[in-house]
């Protein structure tokens, strides 16, 4: 039983490119005399070395296949230091790999585009991930993920975008929004408000934000974006509910003179996901270390980087919203209008 075990395995190795030649090498014929149970040892040996060399390739894999691997799109470090983030996240798996005997690797890796972050993950060199929910819409046909976990922020895992205006301004309507110019806020977490704004204007028979408005600017910082609508010097801004309320508390001013023209529904707009089919024995214990971020300084420094209170697992139905409003938006380059 064990030789037919093993048969396959030796055939497969002798059609590989220089294995048969190495064989040939010990045949009978090319040493006269040499005997038959000489020439079996030979082929015996050769076999035990290359099958040595397999298993230990196969052992690598196998442990790279379970060390825990952590990666970012790039989108998620649009308003913070990249570098900072890198170094809160290292300190952090590195506690977690010390704590809990988990084979990390610490520094995470950082994707500049789809096409490595798919690659990766298709290949198993990454294990969980920070994108976008507009990144998620475009790999998750290709790839599997759960569990999902979210960001709180301010006690809620979504946003709500609003279009601002002053009160005394020329935008008093979105048909006023013509030629207007406009800041949008630029983060993880505004990442859906662009396509918000264009669904708004489309519904009404208006064209798409870049063909309809004026000077559009993006800004990281809230500062630049609301102070310059209330000193008149810009039209209209869009950034979150909660961005505009912590401005307001700066300057209850704002509050008073600013008008939400607009706003949006809840949207969850970014998640940390693990590949569904990454399943380690040690698994529990980095979802554990994922919702206890916030009971640690080395987590918190993190979450603090990421503007977040903590992760919480969400069911992959509660991106429905976001979801349906990307594919709607899809639909509008369809029609002909080109967001």
């Amino acid at each position: 039983m064990q030789r037919q075990n093993h048969e396959p395995a030796t055939r497969r190795l002798l059609n590989i490119p220089g294995v048969a030649y190495g064989l040939a090498k010990v045949q009978p014929a090319a040493f006269p005399g040499i005997r038959d149970f000489r020439y079996q040892i030979a082929v015996g040996l050769i076999l035990l070395l290359i099958l040595g060399t397999f298993q230990g390739s196969t052992r690598a894999a196998e442990t790279r296949e379970f060390t825990y691997c952590m990666g970012f799109s790039s989108t998620m470090f649009a308003d913070v230091n990249e570098n900072d983030a890198r170094a809160a996240v290292k300190i952090w798996g590195g506690q977690i790999a010390m704590e809990h005997n988990i084979p990390t690797d610490p520094v995470p890796v950082i994707f500049k585009g789809m096409d490595a972050l798919l690659e990766s993950l298709l290949e198993k060199q990454v294990d969980t991930v920070g994108i976008t929910t507009i990144e998620y819409d475009q790999l998750k046909r290709k790839v599997k993920f759960h569990p999902l976990f979210v960001a709180v922020n301010a006690g809620g895992i979504s946003e709500r975008y609003v279009l601002l205006t002053h009160q005394k301004g020329p935008v008093r309507t979105l048909a006023d929004l013509d030629g207007c110019s406009l800041t949008i806020h630029t983060n993880p977490r505004t990442c859906l408000a662009p396509l918000w704004l264009d669904m708004l204007l489309t519904q009404q028979g208006h064209p798409v934000t870049k063909d309809f408005t004026g000077r559009i600017n993006r800004e990281s910082k809230l500062a630049k974006v609301v102070l310059p609508v209330f000193f008149g010097r810009v039209d209209a801004c869009v950034l979150t509910h909660g961005g505009f309320d912590t401005m307001a508390e700066l300057n209850p001013q704002l509050a008073r003179q600013l008008v939400i023209l607009a706003e949006s529904p809840e949207m969850v707009p970014t998640i940390f996901a693990f590949r569904a089919n990454y399943n380690p024995v040690f698994k529990e214990k980095l979802i554990k270390g994922l919702k206890d971020l916030k009971k640690s300084p080395a987590g918190q420094q993190v979450l603090t980087i990421f503007q977040s209170d903590e992760l919480v697992i969400e069911p992959a139905s509660s991106l429905d919203t976001a979801l349906e409003l990307i594919a709607t938006h899809k639909q509008l380059a369809r029609k002909g209008q080109q967001p």
